[in-house]
């Protein structure tokens, strides 16, 4: 994930870095609005 960053020279070919800003934009609406974030784990 996006989490930390990463050196270009620590990076590996077959790893694929995955962005986590719409899970965590979509948990922080959910709790906000007092929904269950539990579906987001699935």
């Amino acid at each position: 994930t996006n989490t930390i960053p990463i050196n270009k020279e620590k990076s590996l070919s077959g790893i694929k870095v995955l962005s986590v800003a719409e899970i965590f934009a979509e948990a922080i609406s959910r709790i906000h609005n007092n929904l269950s974030i539990s579906t987001l784990f699935k």
